[in-house]
């Protein structure tokens, strides 16, 4: 079976499906990533063959709408997405619809073409990458959404595909799906909205990376991992933190600040240490809690290693991944301008958020693997 992996052009799209992908290759499948931008890096240090759909499109500068804002402004912009996503019970927004339907459309010519050489029987897309589901219509072969995070909506393709009906109409290609499943990588018990779908494991993928004898060796404190992720620092820089790292200076633990440059921050305090790359499963491994933004893969990261979290919510569905963390008793969110050591206190010492985390921790490993999914995605694609 030959599988076509379609994902949005960022490592936060791509990484949730890095455990499929080694599965069915592990199962003596072919597959193929078509993606752009970081994510193509990223495939590559995965050891997957990838082609890139659209070479030199500044995404960024898309994501940011085409205008020209400042990281304040965009800060703002991106704020007012994510609580929009809350007040909407989790559905996507149309505005989310028409930005990645945007990107979709710039990603859909190269991805049909290496479609069309490449004959995959299944195409696996990312729950916001339309291209992919265009491509599986114009082959006629099955897709396979894979979701990233905690939201399940009946019926999100279809509703999708108005806002991309223009890629499909300048590719002949009529406006309708192809057959179709769903698959969720969150724990049932946290999910939001209504929807079908298959259940799959959550398996943390950070890429590789050398871990440092500090991160191995016993410890005598407390450790919290410190992370804006990926696109965060690349849009809205570092502002986020400083807040953060002065309330750390007057917490007893050891912080370690990770993606990041010792001189991207001001003033870092004895007990943070800031380092350039280190894959996030292996400093969580090693630590008690962990601070972020509100990433997906950062929310679910911590939630497999039974970890309480505070979020910093700064856009998207980072608003989102606050609710349900703060709903559930997983852990606190706030706006990062306003962490407090009392916040950082309670994060190492209320054993109420403890419990619960551990109690997510086990629902996930309850989950079915990559592995045991792969028979599933045979008998879909040759149904």
């Amino acid at each position: 079976m030959r599988v076509l992996f379609s994902t949005p052009p960022a490592m936060g799209h791509l990484f949730p499906v890095i455990p499929l992908t080694w599965a069915l290759r592990s199962a003596g499948h072919d597959v193929l990533v078509a993606s752009s931008d970081s994510a193509v890096s990223a495939a590559v240090q995965a050891g997957l063959p990838v082609v890139d759909v659209s070479p030199g499109v500044d995404f960024d500068q898309v994501f940011g709408g085409g205008a020209k804002l400042s990281s304040a402004e965009l800060a703002a912009q991106m704020k007012v997405r994510g609580q929009a996503i809350v007040k909407a019970g989790g559905a996507t927004t149309p505005a989310m619809l028409e930005r990645f339907a945007t990107v979709s459309d710039l990603m859909v010519d190269g991805t049909v073409q290496v479609a069309e050489e490449w004959r995959p029987d299944l195409v696996v897309h990312g729950r916001l990458q339309g291209a992919g589901l265009l491509a599986a219509r114009r082959l006629g072969v099955p897709a396979v959404e894979h979701g990233f995070g905690v939201l399940r909506e009946e019926g999100f393709a279809q509703g999708f595909l108005p806002y991309l009906a223009p890629s499909f109409e300048r590719h002949g290609v009529p406006v309708e799906l192809p057959a179709s499943e769903v698959l969720h990588v969150a724990p049932p018990s946290l999910m939001r909205g209504e929807g079908k779908g298959w259940n799959m494991r959550y398996v943390p993928y950070n890429a590789g990376g050398e871990l440092p004898g500090w991160l191995t060796a016993p410890r005598s404190r407390a450790r919290i991992a410190v992370s804006l992720g990926t696109l965060v620092p690349r849009m809205l820089g570092v502002g986020g933190l400083e807040k953060l790292l002065r309330a750390a200076a007057e917490t007893d633990a050891d912080f370690v600040v990770t993606g990041l440059a010792a001189e991207d921050l001001p003033d870092v305090p004895s007990n943070v240490r800031v380092v350039s790359w280190l894959p996030l499963n292996a400093l969580l491994e090693r630590c008690d809690a962990t601070v972020h933004h509100g990433g997906s893969g950062s929310t679910l990261t911590a939630l497999t290693f039974g970890l309480p979290q505070l979020l910093l919510p700064h856009g998207a569905d980072n608003f989102v991944n606050a609710d349900v963390i703060d709903r559930e008793g997983l852990g606190l969110s706030v706006d990062p301008h306003e962490v407090t050591t009392d916040a950082l206190e309670r994060l190492l010492t209320d054993q109420g958020l403890r419990a619960a985390a551990r109690r997510v921790a086990a629902e996930i490993r309850d989950q079915r693997s990559p592995a045991e999914l792969v028979g599933e995605l045979e008998a879909f694609a040759a149904s």
